[in-house]
């Protein structure tokens, strides 16, 4: 991800256009190949050391600094790092510590050089250790002295695309709303980002014009809780959105201080795909989900969710699970984390005219510390008899009541 001063954009009459570049400039491609030459011989180097061999090549050739200094970004942010606290450091630096507290309170020193010798004498016995060494070791653990473990390569035109990318990735950070349109294919790839929408925990309303998906996602600024996290969810959401082979994005940007802007964009921007497509995969709490409910009872199967459940007013809800019985009966859970509250309203709202249709509603115990929600969810019959709370995930002792009376 890139941060906003690495970011490369102009904005004409409100409208914002990132600045890409050429993922076949020659030049380009050549710089990526000497950065990424450089992270792939980094493993068991210090950070400083892969830091001063990358700023050789940013410093030595003649593209733009702020683009080359965004390479280097996308670049660390592949390369894992021993962050792990060393415990042989830690008891140094205790004994240090402890030694030259007690040399303070006890003895009297003609100038620093005398205590420093006294303390070297002390850490070391009788093996000389100059000041130099003393310092090196004492600091070894410092981020700029963390060993490089391993770097995830890839190749120089990806590194290029994947530069694009983070340019859209860094404005969608300080968005109110997203709006996305993609074709109604009901392809795989197509279901696949519906649930990337669920697993990022984004908040959307789904809605269908012709023949068209219509999603609105609120962006982080629109937000009072772990707005972060949630841009970065939303950031990490755009990576899915590559894959359609058709899409239209409008995004509103506002930088703070700054006036909004407009960023729109489609397929014809000429972003490739930079990750896999992952259409088998499961996340861990999903996997934890189904371990639960299978320890409980063999009755139930769970899945993640893959099926649209179509609402009032063509409106759609994609939920976090659907579920089978034995019996063939189903239904589906939709969650409500912290940053739903909105979203939450609406829902009770339209399921309150809605019978035909089988949904189950997972409510964070944060949203219930909210006045609005709580009077809300006391005055709902359909989350009386089909609704639950949770903390962290669905338990089946709250959930197991409501899938039985279901059959």
């Amino acid at each position: 991800m890139l941060t906003k001063d690495l970011l490369r954009y102009k904005i004409q009459k409100a409208q914002i256009y990132p600045q890409f570049i050429d993922p076949t400039n020659s030049e380009l491609l050549r710089v990526a190949e000497q950065l990424i030459a450089v992270f792939e011989t980094s493993p068991n180097e210090s950070r400083a050391t892969l830091l001063e061999s990358s700023k050789h090549i940013i410093d030595s050739t003649q593209e733009a600094p702020i683009i080359k200094r965004g390479l280097e970004k996308l670049l660390l942010d592949r390369t894992e790092f021993d962050t792990a606290p060393n415990e042989e450091l830690i008891a140094f630096r205790h004994k240090l510590f402890t030694a030259t507290s007690r040399l303070l309170s006890q003895e009297q020193f003609e100038d620093y050089a005398a205590y420093q010798r006294e303390v070297l004498q002390i850490m070391v016995g009788k093996s000389p250790m100059e000041q130099t060494e003393l310092s090196a070791k004492l600091y070894a653990d410092l981020p700029s002295s963390q060993p490089v473990l391993a770097f995830n390569t890839l190749s120089a035109e990806r590194l290029l695309h994947r530069y694009n990318a983070a340019q859209v990735q860094g404005l969608l950070l300080h968005c109110n709303t997203v709006m996305l349109k993609l074709a109604d294919s009901m392809t795989a790839e197509l279901r696949q980002l519906f649930k990337y929408l669920r697993f990022n925990q984004l908040l959307s309303t789904i809605r269908k014009e012709g023949e068209l998906y219509e999603i609105t996602v609120d962006g982080p600024l629109n937000l009072f809780y772990k707005t972060k996290r949630y841009g970065m969810n939303l950031a990490n959401f755009f990576i899915a959105v590559l894959h359609q082979p058709k899409w239209e994005l409008t995004a509103e940007i506002q930088f703070r201080n700054k006036r909004r802007s407009r960023l729109s964009l489609d397929e014809s921007c000429g972003i490739k795909p930079i990750s896999q497509q992952f259409l088998a995969y499961i996340p861990e709490d999903i996997q934890l989900f189904q371990k639960m409910l299978q320890n409980k009872t063999d009755d139930w199967q769970v899945r993640p969710g893959s099926q649209f459940l179509p609402l009032a007013g063509d409106f759609y809800c994609f939920p976090d699970y659907q579920l089978v019985h034995k019996s063939g009966v189903e239904t589906a859970i939709e969650l409500f984390h912290p940053w739903h509250q909105g979203h939450l309203i609406a829902r009770l709202n339209t399921l309150t005219e809605q019978k035909d249709v089988s949904l189950i509603l997972g409510v964070s115990k944060e949203l219930e510390k909210n006045s609005l929600i709580a009077e809300a969810l006391e005055a709902s019959a359909y989350f009386s008899q089909f609704g639950f709370t949770f903390r962290d995930v669905p338990t089946m002792r709250t959930l197991l009541p409501i899938l039985n009376s279901l059959v």
